[in-house]
């Protein structure tokens, strides 16, 4: 194996690794937020932004210089391919999961501002102006 062979399957095989991790940090995460335990996803962050930084510099590397990884196997590549594919299924489960979560939010929020409206609507009748309670008038007409 020549050098630049070598160094090229270093290369991939460096992406392949770093997309591994960060598609098993996916799969955990997508599966918290399946079982609605999103608040253990935090201790996965550092980690998570670590490996997307990563991920990140070596896309970058290799787009400034496609040839560094031309001469790498074959294999080596189907297997990038395949895993990259992986993870790029978990990223959109993921997206789903979130946008999800967050129209379920939404509607949580405008169900309680509704309630609230309902209740300030039920609290403020016989109110004056004021929004102060009118006080009842009795007539004696006995008077």
């Amino acid at each position: 194996m020549t050098d630049a062979q070598q160094d090229a399957a270093l290369r991939v095989q460096s992406l392949i690794d770093i997309t591994d991790a960060l598609s098993a940090i996916m799969l955990k995460e997508n599966d918290l937020l399946t079982s609605q335990r999103a608040r253990e996803i935090a201790p996965l962050q550092a980690e998570k932004a670590r490996l997307a930084a990563a991920y990140a510099q070596s896309i970058r590397d290799i787009a400034a210089n496609r040839a560094s990884v031309n001469a790498a196997d074959s294999v080596l590549l189907s297997e990038l391919r395949d895993i990259t594919k992986t993870f790029e299924e978990r990223a959109a489960n993921q997206r789903a999961l979130l946008n999800g979560a967050a129209k379920a939010a939404e509607g949580v929020v405008k169900s309680v501002a509704a309630e609230a409206a309902n209740e300030k609507a039920s609290a403020s009748y016989g109110a004056d102006n004021t929004g102060a309670p009118s006080t009842p008038i009795s007539v004696n007409e006995n008077a």
